[in-house]
């Protein structure tokens, strides 16, 4: 087997580095810290829902809301860069699927 052919299965054999993980608290307070200058109503529901979510799953149900809520006091622009800007905390949480999706 020719040496570059070899390097590069070795390279796929080796494990990769084990993803860290954000913790629950540190999704929903980022998810709070990108609502917190928007109010009202709305924004307090969601306030509160963001608060009581139980698991990651639970947040990432709740980015649409997060979402709608941003452009809607704000804009379309702001929202997509806060938005983004969130995703990298899903990740070992949600399908790398639905991550590619958002982007």
């Amino acid at each position: 087997m020719p040496p570059c052919i070899a390097r590069l299965l070795r390279a796929l054999r080796r494990a990769r580095p084990a993803q860290r993980r954000a913790d629950l608290q540190t999704v929903r307070s980022a998810l709070l810290a990108a609502v917190d200058d928007c109010q009202g109503p709305d924004a307090e529901q969601l306030k509160r829902q963001l608060g009581t979510a139980r698991q990651h799953r639970d947040l990432w149900m709740l980015r649409s809301g997060t979402y709608r809520l941003i452009a809607l006091q704000h804009c379309q622009a702001i929202a997509d860069g806060r938005m983004h800007g969130l995703l990298h905390l899903f990740e070992g949480w949600v399908d790398p699927k639905e991550l590619r999706r958002m982007v």
